[in-house]
């Protein structure tokens, strides 16, 4: 088991715990741990029930992440649509059919490497040691104990094990490679001609008539669209905490009220032997493993012959420095940290995994961090602790002066002592500046700031940082006259007209050539025969997809006109198809594609196995979300 993190612990499960902290309550739902729990069914999964508490704390770990990941530009009503929902609701239900899958196979995470992933996660270290206060520091702000979060990580793990095993189940065969790369080396023998649009708009006559025409049946696009620009002010914590007066004997007493937060707890390196099954049999296999390390024998060699924790194992047992209250299991813990001095081994240790003999190998010993060496950490800790008590007082205060002064934003400036700021004209669409945020927008059309003219309400553009808005000027929507705009309906019409000439003419040079008429002859840029590739980077790339998709050519050229994105129109002559040479493709080149060809089939293998466990399933939906 212990194999399995170590090779993923910096990868997807470092990702995923940081992403926890960094990113509050990115877990899918938890079931019963954020509060108390409602009766309210919605689905059922083989009898097993989610329930709408389930539900909604997962709605709201979703808003969270992404108003984490769009900053500004956050759209609560990009969540809280029917799609979304449904989504979050399929997350849970997959998440039910997964677990079933677990028991059914027998799956299991030992305590040991639940420990070590904890262990090994940035966030929760200190000066690259893990750091038991952090640890629960962190997860108490995020709403979890440590046997709640540990418990979520065990099956999180156990998910990503069962997913893997099935997406490196993908088999790609020698066939497989040798037929792709045939294909991808493949080169076509081909030649084009072109005819330019540009090149029929003297030939183009545009009426007055067809400028109104085109003017009556397009009025939309011809609105000065409806702006505004807003006065407002802001209030943050990073400017509060700059106000902060701190002097060393402060920050003292904040260090001496809180040292808990800047001690290094005692840690312990652990070796163990585990074996599995049957408790008789693996208790008398350990009770002779003590037997020969108490006569002698190196515990790291017995527990390479002896020990079934096949991670672990082959480096002798070792599983890293640990620290008390981290393992799940009490009575690993126990009796790791009750071993008096480095080299004692434990007495036969049963946990929910098995039976271990238990060695610690080393101690670091608990120690207070000198304020010296902390002094920064604990200013900017007093800085943001006395800040967000001010900022939540200023938003109040804020909220009250802008509804109470609802005019202006003048007095709630003065009071506050904020400057009063200004945006530039922005649309429905949004703008520069403060105006990207949507939130803002939003707030700024609303009939409360645009037709009455209030202040808007309080708006949290991140968990620190607010504004308030007032307008200060509008600008209503209107119709560009024709006269304003004839030139440019002139340009379209064109550029129309233009590239439905060329594709005209190019339509009947098409037969021609389809008749046997040289097209050399027909067109005035056409472009002789060449042998081309995929990667080609001299053609235009529209081209090159065009040659590639044609029919394999018998005796004869086979033809195929289409109007590029520019309007031009195009006629491409293959003359013939060349097979891939793949004796030249190194192995490093087939291993490369061996390894996409195996990650896209594990993918669908993975996506048909969810849809087999979903169409065994009985699911049944109990209310509407």
């Amino acid at each position: 088991m212990l194999h399995f993190i170590r090779e993923r612990a910096q990868g997807w499960v470092a990702w995923f715990i940081v992403g926890l902290i960094s990113i509050p309550f990115a877990l899918w739902g938890v079931n019963s741990y954020l509060g108390g729990a409602s009766e309210v069914v919605i689905a059922t999964v083989n009898g097993e029930p989610i329930q709408q508490a389930e539900y909604q704390r997962s709605l709201q770990q979703f808003r969270d992440r992404m108003r984490q990941q769009m900053g500004d530009n956050f759209d609560p009503s990009l969540i809280d649509n029917p799609e979304t929902k449904q989504q979050i609701l399929d997350q849970l239900i997959q998440r039910k059919l997964l677990l079933s899958a677990h028991d059914t196979l027998g799956q299991q995470v030992s305590n040991q490497v639940v420990s070590q992933v904890v262990q090994q996660t940035d966030a929760f270290q200190v000066d690259g040691q893990f750091d038991m206060e952090r640890y629960k520091t962190l997860l108490a702000r995020a709403g979890f104990s440590p046997a709640t979060y540990e418990a979520q990580l065990r099956m999180d793990l156990l998910n990503q094990e069962l997913t893997n095993h099935i997406q490196q189940s993908a088999l790609v065969t020698e066939q497989d490679i040798e037929h792709i790369l045939m294909l991808e080396k493949q080169q076509r023998d081909m030649a084009y001609g072109l005819l330019k649009a540009a090149d029929y708009i003297d030939d183009v006559n545009v009426t007055e008539t067809d400028i109104e025409t085109y003017y009556a049946q397009h009025q939309q696009q011809f609105t000065t669209p409806e702006q505004m620009a807003v006065d407002y002010i802001e209030l943050s914590l990073a400017d509060l905490m700059a106000e902060v007066a701190v002097d060393d004997d402060t920050l003292m007493t904040f260090y001496q009220d809180n040292q808990a937060q800047f001690r290094r707890e005692e840690q312990r390196r652990a070796s163990h032997i585990l074996i599995e099954g049957d408790a008789e049999t693996a208790i008398k296999i350990l009770t002779a493993a003590k037997y020969r390390i108490s006569q002698g024998e190196a515990f790291d060699v017995v527990a390479k012959e002896l020990s079934q924790d096949t991670g672990s194992a082959s480096q002798g047992g070792d599983l890293g420095f640990l620290q008390a209250g981290t393992m799940e299991d009490d009575a690993f813990d126990d009796a790791l940290f009750g071993l008096a001095s480095v080299g004692d081994v434990s007495d036969v240790v049963e946990t929910e995994f098995g039976h271990h003999l238990i060695q610690v190998t080393e101690i670091k010993e608990g120690e207070e961090k000198p304020f010296a060496e902390v002094k920064s950490e604990v200013e900017q800790l007093y800085r943001r602790q006395e800040a967000q008590q001010l900022f939540y007082d200023r938003t109040e205060l804020l909220a009250e002066l802008s509804y109470e002064y609802p005019d202006s934003l003048d007095t709630a400036a003065e009071e506050l002592s904020l400057t009063i700021q200004s945006s530039a004209l922005f649309g429905r669409e949004g703008g520069e500046g403060i105006a990207q945020n949507i939130k803002v927008v939003n707030a700024a059309f609303s009939d409360d700031v645009l037709q009455e003219e209030l202040n808007s309400a309080v708006i949290e553009l991140t968990d620190n940082r607010v504004v308030v808005l007032h307008k200060k000027s509008h600008r209503a929507a209107s119709q560009q006259s024709i006269e304003s705009v004839s030139e440019q309906i002139k340009q379209v019409l064109q550029a129309e007209q233009a590239q439905q000439q060329a594709k005209t003419e190019g339509e009947m040079l098409l037969e021609k050539m389809n008749e046997g008429t040289d097209p050399a002859t027909l067109f005035a840029e056409w472009h002789e025969s060449q042998l081309v590739s995929r990667a080609q980077t001299e053609i235009d790339p529209a081209i090159l997809e065009q040659a590639f998709a044609m029919a394999k050519p018998t005796d004869t050229p086979t033809y195929h006109g289409f109007s590029n994105r520019e309007g031009d129109y195009v006629v491409v002559a293959l003359n013939k198809v060349v097979d891939g040479d793949i004796s030249a493709v190194t192995e490093q080149d087939k291993a490369g594609l061996s390894a996409y060809l195996a990650r896209s089939q594990g993918d669908s293998e993975l996506r048909a196995f969810l849809a087999s466990l979903k169409a065994d399933a009985d699911i049944e939906m109990k209310s509407n979300l």
